[in-house]
């Protein structure tokens, strides 16, 4: 798979079309870009000009995309084309943008800016805890009260896409109370859900939660309501740049117009024909009508297309033509006929169909071989694409593949909470939350680190059988199984382990007692000493797991084994995984499997698209569960059959996907279905009525008895270490490599879970505490004494500390801290214009460093002062003179797009709390040059290194030292 890597990077060889998008002057923009057109591009070369002609700074300027994914491409792209310093933009998803003007604002329209922003699966287990505090009958029957909890939650959601609040819906109710017509059981259907929406969004406020839906609508309200922040954002952002256009529902748009305001520089980059999300709800009229909103909109067209053949490409637009009119090429009469830049015919697509579904994946298996096998072959496995309609579709593909040892990737099920090695973990908590799971400690006691032979386990099963026990209190009864004293040791040692872990459930967080499990297991130790690229992985998914748990637990009171396992159970039953991790799909050479949703704005050489049948692909259409009506839906339908659209739409996407070669398959038979299926009616609209079709026979190797196979065992293909290149570096890394190699390696590369501990909550608890001040005094909060302990109250850190006498101990000394510090360091007068400021800057074109400054205070002469706070003991006056850390952010206050101050105006000071004493110091410009070059050569130095261990002093305070042999 490539990423449009001939695309434009020189000025020669963009197109007129793209130049004149890049070079359009003020006033609202709508690119259409079709697949494979270089939108990308289109966008980053745009920034480019708009900062270079000084018609803009890159801080003025806010590109808003749909996935992290997109955001961190295009962060990466203008980054690439950009000199140093040009980098600080507001580049991110809608969803993060708002939440960062919202933790802003969110004062202004009573909200706390501290909100936790709830997953879906949390906002179900916020909705169940408050279940019987709504007005519901018929949505929260007797029998099943939770039957309709995931339909009134999606209706909620639905609801804030198309811009309609609590009071919207009431009034629209009332207005059906007073038609007589209605019957008093269709009235009920519709009061409930409108007051259970009402109830919703009160009791978040109240808890000070929001999901994922209230960070857009709340943002609309915030604009709408607070004048004066709507008009300090048109100041902040001259230019405002939309990817993947046609993804926006009518709540983004609006609110896109909103912050465009007047001026309307605002530039979208869409394609009607590549609109595929109407399920999550993308509204098409938003592109149909933009025209309509802006009247004097230039509209620009790009159709040179630089990734498929003309062949190719005219198959899909003899498809897409089936969507007219409800299409902007009919209602804006522009050409969208894509044309192939390599001015290549290209090959026919070619149609298989088979009689059942596992002899059509036998048959795209063998044509994948042949393809890659072919003496005269220019692909390779990494070339190839299979695309499915649904995750669920390449079930029997991907049991082929391992039977004929096809190496591949699945950006579906290779979701974390489903790869192997973090069920063994979910497993071990769900023993602890309830050891009659028997499911669960049969997979406990199957681990291989246990090394509990099949006989073993078979004895255990047998006695719980026979006295009517669960696995485990047969277990525990030891003695009693008819085994060799070895195997009784074994299962006793896995019993006691469990029965300690049980002891520490009222006094640990799950992730604390999940960790314990790693290290007495050795789990722990087997992340480390990977030697296989599957070892690296089933590492980093670990490493990813516990990152869940951190965050949960940063955001959860209760943190204890029973609501952790109760929110696993939710997510993994909403299919709420997060992905397993961001697979490079340039570097494996797999054929890559993913869904055709998953597959937008990727591209393979080579591209199968499977399961062409009526009622797979087109899919029938799904009622929501709860729709919103009619009068409510503010979109504008299109004229046609807009599931149908959609699917078509879908079909195209997963067409212009291919670069070279495109293949369609089918079968005739799927499941245990009797009867035929019929040919996907896309397949005929693309390749017209009649089209040759390859058959093939059953051989004996293609019969479904075959997928119980064991496939041919391999050579392990051991891991082979590549240059870790460094492209960012906070000090905070610099110093454990420093300190040690084998450290930073475990914690910043391997990057192994580590248990909490207290210098940590501690320094956080403080850091916490007197943001939370500053930032209430801002929005024009009181100062106190009292209040500032109040505050410390709430954001204490209870996990890490070895007791709770620790504890206690080392909450009165943060209360001594801060005491002293609103006494002998809080001046009224001070006036910090940024906390938490967060910095990256380039130091060179492959390096970025950065940090999180504490405070910046305006001092009265116009400098700035820099403060760090520290909870540690205070070293001599000439140390901190010559910190390092503070080169750093003296480097990113320099910075043209951050304060742009010279060294002298910057005044640099680490205030201790210990004495509450601030030392302060400053930075020339030869140092700042001088600690470039350090820096970069420091750099080479942890590119280039083994990363042995450094054995010293601090050894014994070192989080891995289980996992080193330097430790003695």
């Amino acid at each position: 798979m490539e990423k449009n890597n001939q695309m434009i990077k020189d000025k020669k060889i963009l197109n007129k079309e793209q130049l004149a998008a890049i070079k359009y002057g003020k006033g609202p923009l709508l690119i259409i870009a079709g697949a494979g057109t270089g939108k990308t591009t289109v966008i980053t070369e745009r920034i480019k000009h708009l900062i270079l002609s000084k018609k803009a700074k890159s801080s003025e300027i806010l590109a808003l995309t749909f996935t992290e994914k997109a955001s961190l491409e295009m962060e990466e792209r203008v980054d690439e084309i950009m000199p140093l310093g040009f980098f600080q933009m507001w580049i991110s998803t809608f969803h993060s943008f708002c939440d960062r003007v919202l933790r802003d604002e969110a004062l202004q329209i009573g909200l706390n800016p501290d909100y936790i922003l709830m997953t879906e699966a949390e906002s179900l287990l916020f909705l169940r805890k408050h279940l019987f505090e709504f007005k519901l009958d018929y949505f929260r029957p007797a029998g099943n009260p939770e039957k309709f909890l995931h339909g009134l939650l999606s209706h909620f959601s639905r609801l804030k896409d198309e811009d309609i609040g609590p009071l919207d819906y009431l009034v629209w109710v009332k207005k059906q109370n007073h038609k007589k017509t209605k019957d008093k059981e269709e009235l009920k259907k519709n009061l409930e859900p409108a007051l259970a929406f009402q109830k919703y969004e009160e009791l978040k406020v109240k808890e000070g939660k929001m999901d994922f839906a209230d960070l857009i609508s709340k943002t609309l309200e915030l604009l709408k309501k607070r004048k004066n922040v709507l008009e300090k954002y048109h100041q902040f952002f001259k230019y405002i740049l939309v990817d993947e256009y046609q993804d926006t529902n009518l709540a983004q748009n609006k609110l896109v117009m909103l912050l465009a305001g007047k001026k309307s520089n605002l530039n979208v980059v869409a394609d009607d024909d590549q609109s595929i999300y109407r399920w999550r709800g993308a509204a098409i009229s938003n592109v149909l009508q933009f025209k309509k909103a802006y009247p004097r909109a230039k509209l620009i067209t790009l159709t040179k297309n630089y990734r498929s053949t003309q062949e190719i490409l005219n198959r899909a637009y003899d498809l897409i033509q089936f969507n007219n009119p409800d299409r902007l090429e009919v209602k804006e009469k522009i050409n969208k006929k894509l044309i192939s830049v390599e001015k290549k015919l290209g090959d026919k697509i070619e149609f298989f169909q088979a009689n059942r579904v596992e002899n059509e994946v036998e048959m795209v298996a063998k044509e994948i071989k042949k393809l890659v096998k072919e003496k005269k072959s220019k692909f390779n496995y990494g070339d190839i694409a299979v695309l499915v309609r649904a995750n669920n579709h390449a079930d029997s593909l991907v049991r082929t593949f391992v039977r004929l040892n096809i190496p591949f990737q699945f950006l579906g099920p290779g979701k974390l909470f489903r790869q192997e090695e973090v069920k063994d973990l979910i497993a071990y908590l769900k023993v602890l939350y309830n050891f009659e799971d028997d499911i669960a400690f049969f997979r406990v006691l199957s681990l291989g680190y246990f090394s509990l032979t099949g006989r073993e386990i078979a004895a255990i099963r047998n006695r719980a059988k026979k006295y009517n026990l669960s696995l485990f209190e047969a277990a525990e009864k030891t003695k009693e199984l008819r085994l060799s004293l070895k195997s009784k040791e074994k299962i006793e040692r896995i019993i006691k382990m469990i029965h300690r872990h049980l002891d520490l459930i009222s006094k640990e967080s799950a992730g604390q007692i999940l960790y314990y499990f790693l290290e007495e297991t050795g789990i722990l130790k087997t992340m480390v000493d990977f030697k296989t690229e599957k070892q690296e992985k089933e590492a980093n998914n670990i490493a990813n797991f516990f990152d869940k748990l951190k965050t949960y637990e940063s955001q959860h009171e209760d943190i204890g084994i029973e609501a952790v396992v109760e929110w696993l159970n939710l997510k993994m039953e909403m299919g709420e995984s997060p992905l397993a991790s961001d697979t490079d799909w340039n570097k494996e050479n797999k054929v890559n499997i993913l869904t055709v949703h998953s597959a937008k704005g990727l591209e393979f050489p080579v591209v199968f698209l499977i399961n062409l049948v009526s009622q797979r692909f087109p899919t029938q259409r799904r009622r929501e569960p709860i729709p919103i009506p009619d009068e409510l839906v503010k979109e504008i339908l299109p004229e046609g059959d807009f599931h149908e659209q959609e699917e078509r739409r879908l079909f195209y996407v997963g067409m212009t996907r291919a670069k070279e070669k495109l293949y369609f398959t089918a079968a005739k038979f799927y499941g245990e279905g009797k009867r035929i299926k019929k040919i996907s009616p896309f397949v005929f609209e693309a390749l017209g009525e009649k089209f040759p079709i390859l058959e093939q026979k059953i051989h004996k190797d293609q019969l479904a008895i075959f997928d119980f196979k064991k496939p041919k065992e391999e050579a392990a293909c051991f891991f082979k270490t590549t240059p870790n290149l460094v492209t960012y570096l906070s000090y905070s890394q610099l110093e454990c490599f420093k300190r040690c190699p084998l450290q930073y390696k475990f914690k910043y590369i391997v990057k192994i879970p580590t248990p909490a501990f207290a210098a940590a909550s501690f320094g956080t608890s403080i850091h916490k505490t007197l943001n939370d001040f500053y930032y209430e005094i801002l929005k024009g909060g009181k100062p106190s004494q009292k209040r500032i302990l109040e505050i410390l109250k709430q954001t204490w850190i209870k996990e890490g500390y070895s007791s709770k006498k620790h504890e206690e101990k080392m909450k009165n000394r943060a209360k001594r801290f801060i005491k002293d510090y609103y006494q002998k360091g809080f001046k009224k007068e001070d006036k910090p214009i940024a906390l938490e400021q967060s910095f990256v800057i380039k130091i060179t074109p492959q390096l970025k460093i950065g940090g999180r400054i504490d405070r910046v205070d305006k001092l009265k002469n116009g400098q700035i002062e820099i403060i760090d706070y520290k909870t540690g003991k205070v070293p001599s006056e000439k140390e901190i003179v010559k910190d390092f850390q503070m080169n750093f952010y003296a480097l990113g206050v320099t910075d043209p797009e951050m304060y742009n101050k010279p060294p002298q105006n910057i005044i640099l000071s680490f205030y201790f709390l210990e004495t509450q004493k601030k030392i302060s110091s400053q930075r020339t410009k030869e140092d700042l040059e001088k600690s470039k070059k350090d820096i970069i050569k420091k750099v080479k130095e942890m590119e280039a290194s083994k990363y042995l261990p450094k054995p010293s002093f601090f050894c014994n305070f070192c989080e891995y030292k289980l996992l080193c042999s330097a430790w003695q």
